[in-house]
């Protein structure tokens, strides 16, 4: 039986791609999926062939807003960053999306909602309506489980009250990856199922002409943190560092830098920097990634058996990438390791095989994951 599905997704850019893993297999079992998000996203819903229905606003974007996070990361560090953002920020905003979405479920009752695990005006809006709803991991379920109790559920409660609804809670999640790697320990709902990634983002790159003597790296730093005004020029430095690493021990490399493209010229001609790759399918070719540590950045470097170099910036980054560390999967160092550190950190990635096989082993562990049952969501919800 087709259900309806509505998908919710919050203003930040990788977030729709993040959110594959249940769009993909819902569209495959015949489903009528419809994502509800803010503006920024109508191309990715018209890319993904589902339906698109304008919710919430693209307050991430506002230079304001960047300018308070970034400078909070900047003088205080991460912990704090995470405390503003998702215990201040995201319920703050929380009324309006939900708002949005009550207005549109009103008229159009989806069977299911499948909100991402950060979109607290989802859940609200689920309950005031009664509807049956997962939260789906975006890489953000750790930092939420950790400032739930002393953040996040504090500055929900009087919204929650207002709107005539109990303490607020995380709903059931999914999460697209075994439990154990990300959760240290593991919330008791969490399901683990396999990830897929839309098929447009898996063309492959062109590399003719690349030399194959050579070992390849890749680089990407991330969207959100080049996005940032306030981060900008720290990324830069960091990408700057890994660059000259990367010269120094004689590899050939693709760095994708966003807008911050412009701004890193490379002197080097085995290092080219471009604005964008297909990621997914370049990590199938090289031998090396050198990530901000996001959750789906990570996810793909294990479809493609490829190790990392972590250098976890923001949110959920650090303590992804020091995951992976732990599994054996890479390596991990801050992002204000210099140059030499780096060099030394690649060179001993690229000469130990033993961590493109713990990444083969991921792979599996990873591809045994059944996908996504939306109809059976809906019978467990």
């Amino acid at each position: 039986m087709a259900l309806r599905i509505a998908v919710t997704a919050e203003p930040v850019p990788s977030h729709v791609s993040a959110l594959d893993y249940v769009i993909g297999p819902a569209l495959d079992q015949g489903h009528d999926v419809a994502l509800y998000a803010p503006p920024m996203f109508r191309r990715e819903a018209r890319r993904r062939g589902v339906g698109f229905h304008r919710a919430g606003t693209d307050w991430t974007c506002d230079p304001a807003v960047q300018r308070v996070a970034s400078g909070i990361w900047r003088q205080s560090g991460n912990a704090s960053f995470n405390r503003h953002v998702f215990g201040r920020l995201w319920p703050e905003r929380a009324e309006a999306k939900a708002r949005d979405l009550i207005a549109a479920w009103t008229r159009a009752r989806p069977d299911l909602v499948v909100s991402e695990c950060s979109d607290l005006g989802g859940h609200l809006a689920a309950a005031v309506l009664r509807l049956p709803v997962w939260a789906a991991d975006n890489g953000l379920g750790p930092v939420l489980l950790d400032l739930w109790d002393t953040d996040v559920a504090p500055a929900l409660t009087s919204l929650h009250k207002r709107y005539g609804q109990d303490a607020p809670v995380l709903p059931p999640m999914v999460t697209p990856a075994p439990v154990h790697w990300f959760y240290g320990t593991p919330p008791p709902s969490a399901r683990a199922v396999g990830r897929t990634v839309a098929a447009f983002r898996t063309a492959g790159p062109g590399l003719d002409g690349l030399p194959s003597s050579r070992p390849l790296v890749y680089v990407s730093l991330g969207t959100l943190t080049t996005a940032m005004p306030g981060l900008r020029g720290v990324v830069g430095d960091v990408y700057r560092e890994v660059m000259a690493a990367l010269s120094a021990t004689g590899c050939d490399a693709i760095v994708s830098a966003g807008a911050l493209a412009r701004e890193l010229p490379s002197t080097d001609p085995r290092i080219a920097v471009v604005e964008h790759v297909p990621q997914p399918a370049l990590l199938r070719r090289v031998d090396l990634f050198v990530t901000h540590g996001g959750r789906a950045s990570l996810l793909d470097a294990v479809q493609g058996a490829t190790p990392v170099l972590g250098l976890g910036v923001l949110a959920d980054q650090p303590g992804n990438t020091a995951a992976f560390a732990r599994h054996g999967l890479g390596l991990a160092l801050e992002p204000t390791a210099r140059r030499a550190e780096l060099a030394d950190a690649v060179t001993a990635l690229l000469g130990d095989p033993r961590h493109t096989a713990a990444m083969a082993a991921a792979d599996a562990e990873l591809s045994r994951l059944p996908p996504v049952d939306l109809a059976e969501l809906l019978a467990r919800a």
